[in-house]
């Protein structure tokens, strides 16, 4: 059989431009999550599929270029799924954002996030934008974390008591512990870059 990339199935002809390597990459993802919802292991989805153990652990993985379209449906079909549903999914996935000037958030006062339309997210980006003389506080945001100072001045006001100031250039590294409270100290709007690793939240 010629080999058939998964994304020309009918229906999901219009994403085969669009399914390269990532595309392939989170189509396996999302096998091999389909397969553990399931509770099935690898031999069990071999025996159910009709698919080898080593090849269904080379899509999962993202090692391989492209399964053969038969054995994509052999694949959705043992785990329920309709094959365009998995294609189209992969291809709707995106691995990187680009955050050029002017397209921030527009934010007055606050944090956004640069990051939401990533896909399994491992840094989470934010902008936090102080207004002249107000704060902010640091909820929803957890250690290790990278701050930079894009412009203005900030003041990190810690649990203990201690304060670090921070100029514009100015960055610090947060392993273990983060500020309560950001606060802008000057008469101008501040703006600070905060990048947090999520892969300590699993």
């Amino acid at each position: 059989m010629s080999q058939s990339r998964p994304d020309q199935v009918d229906g999901a002809t219009s994403h085969a431009t669009a399914f390269g390597e990532e595309q392939m990459a989170a189509f396996g993802r999302e096998l091999r999550r389909l397969r553990i919802d399931r509770g099935w292991s690898l031999q069990r989805m071999a025996a159910e599929s009709g698919v080898s153990v080593a090849g269904i652990q080379k899509i999962e993985s993202g090692t391989t270029n492209s399964p053969n379209l038969q054995t994509a449906v052999s694949l959705s079909e043992a785990l329920g799924q309709e094959l365009t549903d998995l294609v189209m999914a992969a291809c709707a996935v995106k691995s990187s954002v680009e955050v050029v000037a002017g397209s921030t958030p527009p934010i007055s006062h606050g944090i956004g996030d640069l990051t939401t339309d990533l896909s399994e997210r491992r840094l989470q980006s934010q902008m936090i934008v102080l207004e002249p003389k107000r704060g902010f506080e640091l909820a929803d945001m957890s250690p290790p974390s990278f701050m930079y100072v894009l412009r203005g001045q900030v003041e990190a006001h810690f649990r203990n008591g201690r304060v670090e100031r921070l100029d514009a250039d100015d960055a610090i590294h947060l392993r273990e512990e983060l500020p309560l409270r950001l606060e802008n100290t000057i008469s101008s709007p501040s703006a600070v870059l905060c990048v947090s690793d999520r892969g300590s939240e699993r």
